[in-house]
């Protein structure tokens, strides 16, 4: 299986999380450096939407006859608490209705990685295709409650795609002139 990685372009929607290192929230989670660049929140409840810069292999390049699975991927660290605090990572966009998975993220300054639900399908009965992978969006929402004076934090998000490559039509002399050549 061969794969690429989008990282996020941009956000969309209702951003309540707050944002350090980076001149945009999008900055701030390109690059996997821990305590300089990361988004963060406090409060339950508060969400963020990334857009995802578009893939960097091309549609014909894809075998969409065979399964593409896509999978989020967060670093994340609950800075200052105790215990864990909950959050949800879903991939999200137009026509793309995916099961969100929900996270206990630790007390850890390493940031462990997180993986949000892997799939197959952009939505019930629809498999993935190119305008799918071209408008994929991820939401992150603190969902537990971080106890006072402390914050989750996230330095890194991508979102993985596995395919397989399309084949590569290869015409020899027996296709070209005749099987009896």
């Amino acid at each position: 299986m061969a794969n690429f990685i989008l990282l996020p372009d941009g956000t969309t929607g209702t951003n309540e999380w707050g944002n350090t290192g980076g001149s945009s929230y999008e900055e701030s989670v390109q690059i996997n450096d821990d305590d300089t660049s990361f988004v963060w929140e406090t409060r339950m409840g508060h969400e963020i939407t990334f857009t995802m810069a578009n893939p960097g292999v091309a549609e014909e390049d894809i075998d969409f006859n065979e399964d593409v699975t896509v999978t989020p991927y967060i670093t994340a660290h609950y800075h200052d608490g105790s215990g864990t605090v909950e959050m949800t990572i879903k991939i999200t966009g137009t026509g793309i209705l995916v099961a969100l998975a929900t996270k206990d993220i630790t007390v850890d300054s390493n940031y462990p990685t997180y993986s949000g639900n892997s799939t197959t399908s952009k939505s019930f009965g629809n498999d993935w295709d190119y305008a799918g992978l071209e408008n994929i969006q991820v939401k992150l929402d603190c969902t537990g409650r971080p106890i006072r004076f402390s914050y989750l934090r996230v330095s890194y998000l991508y979102v993985n795609v596995e395919y397989t490559a399309a084949a590569v039509a290869v015409a020899d002399n027996s296709t070209f002139f005749g099987a009896n050549f």
